[in-house]
């Protein structure tokens, strides 16, 4: 930069020597032999002020004025010059200021560091999609692709749980239709223990239906239950040889509705998303059951439980050897029929004491379910203990269960209200 600006400096002085050689207006005037051209007329008003005085012969006047004007043209010119001279140091001068903030310089990023981002770059990229295989290795029923699949599986929650609601509506008008009749008081209350407990579990597998818990192994017993119950109760109106119509009907649609509560809690509402077959989870629950029976009990709840399953399936296994031994001595089907109804009963008691048993063991008592349980079973056991006699050995015993039962259930509504 000061070398081009030296070299304008010189410029500008050999410019300004120049205009001194044909500016001097004295040269043109009184020295004839001047080697310069005369310089062109400048057309400013100083000078055409000079010219009108050099037409009218004043030539002092002329002197004067184009000596003044030749000096302050040579004062400019020098000004530039030491202006451009200087302006080098003065920018560097500048610039070297520690007022000046720093530009910020743009660091190289070394080749470690991009070795490390590109890593996690890789790792989180690896990651994503790691996830979006899991998602998409989720079932239908999760992830449903297509709208259309949706909406199936949503139509087939809708009706399974209307299927359940119809179930507990139908048996509990079993019980009005009864009641409507003049019949013994006793049998009343046998009616009323027997439609309670179809109806009490149809009512807590419309919540399990609601809440997508069909898979739960305990919803799966209460089903396969049921259609045992729906089974034998038609066995019944086939060998008595007809009965209350509406009882006819819930056990249809109990049949019914268990088969598609069961099948859609081993295989999904999507009817692709199990891991067994229908068959398979029948045998698996089987053998679940037999163990559990058969193994110790946990707790002392739990050995209670234990303690009422085992009454309740030693009465049942006592009602079968009587259906055996009334089947095979050509006993009226009528009598059948009547044994086959108590059989069914003890059949679903049991069952519904062996799941408090199992949630017992597993410390889940606390669960709606579970109290829900202790009340119905509660219910039932005081009214047979109540129809058999309480100062009986077997009606006292049953009304003593009836009391663990309610007990429990109390507890287990309290200790999950307080937490």
């Amino acid at each position: 930069m000061e070398y081009c600006s030296a070299v304008l400096a010189v410029c500008i002085v050999a410019i300004a020597a120049k205009y001194h050689c044909r500016g001097s207006v004295g040269g043109v005037l009184n020295d004839e032999r001047n080697f310069c051209a005369p310089a062109p007329l400048p057309q400013n008003f100083v000078f055409r002020g000079i010219f009108q005085d050099l037409v009218h012969g004043d030539t002092a006047t002329v002197q004067r004025a184009a000596s003044k004007k030749h000096s302050s043209k040579m004062n400019l010119i020098s000004l530039l010059s030491a202006v451009l001279l200087l302006a080098p140091r003065g920018v560097d001068a500048f610039l070297a200021s520690p007022r000046l903030a720093p530009m910020p310089q743009v660091q190289r990023t070394s080749t470690s560091v991009r070795s490390k981002v590109t890593s996690r770059s890789n790792n989180n990229l690896t990651s994503n999609n790691a996830a979006i295989k899991t998602a998409s290795s989720v079932g239908p029923l999760m992830l449903s692709s297509s709208g259309e699949d949706f909406c199936k599986i949503q139509g087939r929650k809708k009706r399974v749980v209307m299927g359940y609601r119809a179930m507990t509506a139908l048996y509990i008008a079993v019980f009005l239709y009864s009641a409507s009749k003049s019949i013994a008081p006793n049998t009343l209350l046998a009616i009323t223990s027997y439609v309670a407990m179809p109806a009490g579990l149809s009512y807590i597998l419309v919540g399990a239906a609601k809440h997508d818990r069909l898979g739960s192994d305990t919803y799966k017993r209460i089903n396969l239950s049921l259609l045992e119950y729906a089974v034998l109760g038609l066995s019944v109106f086939v060998l008595s040889g007809g009965g209350n119509p509406i009882l006819k009907v819930a056990y249809i649609i109990t049949l019914i509705n268990t088969i598609k509560g069961y099948a859609y809690g081993v295989l999904g509402l999507d009817k692709k998303s199990g891991s067994d077959t229908l068959f398979q989870d029948f045998m698996k629950g089987v053998k679940s059951t037999i163990k559990g029976i058969c193994s110790d009990p946990k707790n002392m709840k739990s050995f209670g439980y234990w303690s009422a399953t085992l009454m309740v399936a030693s009465m049942k296994l006592l009602k079968l050897k009587e259906i055996v031994h009334a089947v095979t001595s050509a006993v009226a089907a009528k009598d059948i029929a009547m044994l086959l109804a108590r059989f069914n009963r003890l059949s679903l008691l049991a069952l519904m004491i062996y799941t408090l048993k199992d949630a017992a063991d597993r410390d889940r008592l606390s669960g709606t379910t579970f109290i829900q349980l202790n009340y119905l079973c509660a219910l039932v056991l005081g009214i047979v203990g109540v129809i058999g006699g309480v100062m009986t050995p077997l009606g006292g015993t049953n009304v003593a269960f009836a009391a663990f039962f309610a007990v429990n259930g109390l507890s287990s509504y309290f200790a999950k209200s307080v937490l």
